[in-house]
């Protein structure tokens, strides 16, 4: 295959539009400045060979194809002066990692992972914003941007490489941190790291965890991340939780080790300003583990978590280990805390003080107080743990729409036979063809009896409506009268033979 038509074969994205890029100059900081703008044209094969001839503006791809898939995607380094490519290179192939890195426009980096069968976008921006955050580089930018694309939408563009077919700038590394800057040379070393699948990019992680009192009952992504090495670019991420690790171990001592912690593990250590200001963070309990970014959802065991003492489930004497729910109308939780079920309402979740209450009423022991957005973040890392098996669906007829079914059948069943529609004015249900009629004050006078008050007079209409039913009138005694009406297959009794017959006016 001709070496420009398979380039255009590994890059291939979204073809309806595309972007482009006209370079300028470097600024004060080292980057270089450039305008961008996207095309909403069909992208021609012109373009392409325009671009691989050296011509401005240089063409910028969209990852993302019409059918929210892609072959390709990468993480975007954005650093403008001195990176080190060969480091990075170096970093990948110890991982054994199936990537290819390519110095970027700006000087930085683009590091892209190939397939040879296609994803969706969704599945490679995971796998992308993973590998970034096991390299160090958590807070980087990754390419498909979008994980869905509407009729109209154009999502965003990575600049391609290869841009001069003599002298190229942009161009990959090979596993040595050498130029590849021919496109052959690229071609073979792309069918060298092509995979067939997502699921065949594996990232090995360390089995072992640092033996030392250090990290005594600390979340299992710090001893993993210290175990590595805190990386560049994610290291006040890591300081930040660490601050909170250290906070719940050290309340007392809080500055101080954050200052020892800071120059043992952190190479090289964060300025001490950076360290004061996250130290101001951390002290204030409303903060908690940021357990969402990058940088720690890779290496998070949040089982083993909550099992540490200063853990998700741990904090402030709180440990919790798991979390299930009934569903119903008013839906009950289920926690383990220090090895007991205690079950407890939406009210007593949400709220750290009645769920306070209920361990010392049902454990018999009595948590320290939190802040609202600590116990927040802990019920929110509880919900998001939570499988399909955790859910349990009640029966309908335990909730309070079944209930409210259930007694509007034992009131038809028992008031029907009405005779003449006069009877309808005595709380008696007349049945016309396929319709029961019956007002409604005698149903509510009937739920009153019944000491059933689980769903207000707003909710029982809903419902009403839901099983077919609708508000009607008709003339008794020459008056309209209101009434409700309702299909007489609601239930399994048959009133028409008795009933005499009556037309109703237009339902309102």
């Amino acid at each position: 295959m001709d070496e420009r038509k398979k380039f255009i074969e590994i890059f291939t994205g979204l073809t309806r539009a595309y972007g482009q890029t006209q370079s300028r100059h470097k600024n004060e900081a080292g980057k270089l400045e450039a305008k961008s703008w996207i095309v909403k044209e069909d992208l021609t094969e012109q373009r392409w060979i325009d671009h691989l001839d050296g011509k401005e503006p240089s063409l910028g791809i969209i990852p993302i194809r019409d059918d929210n898939t892609c072959t390709w995607g990468a993480i975007d380094i954005d650093t403008y002066d001195g990176f080190d490519h060969k480091k990075l290179v170096s970093k990948i192939v110890e991982k054994k990692l199936p990537l290819v890195v390519c110095k970027s426009k700006s000087g930085g980096a683009h590091v892209f992972l190939f397939l040879r069968q296609a994803c969706s976008a969704k599945d490679m921006q995971m796998k992308l914003a993973e590998i970034a955050a096991w390299l160090g580089y958590g807070e980087s930018e990754v390419f498909p941007k979008q994980i869905e694309l509407n009729a109209k939408g154009t999502g965003n563009f990575l600049n391609l490489p290869y841009n001069h077919p003599e002298y190229p700038t942009r161009y990959a590394l090979n596993d040595e941190g050498n130029a590849l800057d021919t496109l052959k040379l690229f071609i073979e070393y792309y069918e060298s790291k092509v995979v067939e699948t997502i699921t065949d990019v594996i990232i090995d992680k360390p089995v072992t965890e640092k033996k030392n009192d250090d990290w005594k009952g600390a979340p299992p992504c710090l001893v993993t991340l210290a175990s590595m090495g805190f990386a560049q670019g994610s290291r006040n991420q890591c300081m930040f939780q660490l601050g909170v690790y250290l906070r719940q171990r050290f309340p007392d001592d809080l500055e101080d080790k954050l200052d020892y912690y800071n120059s043992k593990y952190f190479d090289p250590p964060l300025p001490s300003r950076e360290v004061q200001t996250i130290f101001k963070q951390v002290r204030d309990e409303k903060y908690f583990y940021k357990c969402e970014e990058p940088t720690f959802k890779i290496v998070c065991e949040k089982i083993k978590c909550r099992s540490r003492k200063h853990g998700i489930g741990n904090s402030a004497n709180n440990d919790i280990h798991s979390l299930k729910k009934w569903q119903s109308d008013n839906p009950v939780y289920e926690v383990t805390h220090n090895g007991k079920v205690i079950i407890l309402s939406l009210d007593q979740l949400s709220n750290h003080g009645e769920y306070r209450k209920q361990c010392i009423a049902q454990a018999n022991e009595s948590p320290r107080p939190m802040q609202p957005a600590v116990w927040a973040d802990i019920v929110d890392q509880l919900l998001k743990a939570m499988t399909e098996g955790d859910v349990i669906i009640l029966p309908e007829e335990v909730t309070a729409k079944g209930q409210f079914r259930d007694l509007l059948k034992t009131f038809l069943e028992n008031n029907g036979g009405a005779k003449d529609r006069q009877d309808v004015l005595q709380g008696m249900v007349f049945q016309h063809e396929s319709y029961l009629f019956f007002k409604s004050q005698a149903f509510k006078d009937f739920l009153k009896m019944k000491r059933f008050t689980k769903v207000s007079d707003s909710h029982q209409f809903k419902i009403f409506t839901e099983f077919g039913g609708n508000p009607t009138k008709f003339k008794i005694n020459n008056k309209a009268e209101h009434c409700w009406k309702i299909p007489a297959n609601f239930i399994n009794v048959d009133f028409s033979l008795i009933n005499k017959d009556f037309t109703e006016e237009e339902p309102y």
